[in-house]
């Protein structure tokens, strides 16, 4: 770690993972003696690294909220492993490259959001065809077309404003209908087939 200023990790040191600061533990359905990793919580503490490829070891984790912070990088294909994720919120970091494809991988995911960071390259359209209730992706430089399938996204959030989105806002949309609540597209030009 090169910046932990609020000394936020300080107890970070012994071996049950359960008494870190902001890291939540539940018992297991299995047996209630053993003790699992369900939830990191590390928003806002100003932490410098990347993300170590050991996050891909909480398999058992449903939220993971490191947002705000000046995590860098890419994020790892290790976290593929959290089957039980529902939550990904890596918001306002400096994360880097093509839209992390990892994030599809996860079969429990319905809240997405990676605003705020410098992923970039196109959009992928298996994104517009996953179970996620919430897509925020604003804020990037991703460079894409709109694509035909955004109409198959079953979220009641889509923003993804502040990025090169380009082309038409395919009919598809109208598929969304009993679904979405609110579509954020500030400052894009777009027309209706």
């Amino acid at each position: 770690m090169y910046s932990n200023t609020h000394n936020f990790t300080g107890n970070w040191v012994c071996p049950d993972l359960c008494n870190y600061h902001d890291v939540y533990c539940i018992t297991t359905p299995d047996d209630p003696s053993v003790n699992v990793v369900a939830d990191v919580d590390i928003n806002d503490v100003d932490i410098t690294r990347y993300l170590p490829v050991e996050l891909g070891l909480f398999i058992n984790v449903a939220l993971l909220h490191i947002n705000s912070n000046r995590l860098y990088n890419i994020i790892p294909q290790s976290i593929s492993r959290l089957k039980l994720l529902h939550e990904l919120d890596a918001c306002n970091n400096r994360f880097v490259g093509l839209f992390p494809d990892v994030a599809l991988r996860l079969l429990s995911l319905k809240h997405l959001d990676l605003r705020f960071n410098d992923f970039e390259g196109a959009l992928l359209s298996a994104l517009f065809d996953k179970e996620l209730d919430a897509i925020f992706l604003n804020d990037n430089r991703f460079s894409s077309q709109m694509l035909d399938n955004f109409g198959n996204s079953k979220a009641s959030v889509v923003v993804i404003d502040n990025n090169k989105i380009y082309g038409c806002l395919s009919n598809s949309i109208g598929k969304m209908t009993t679904t979405l609540n609110e579509f954020v597209l500030i400052k894009k030009l777009f027309s209706f087939r």
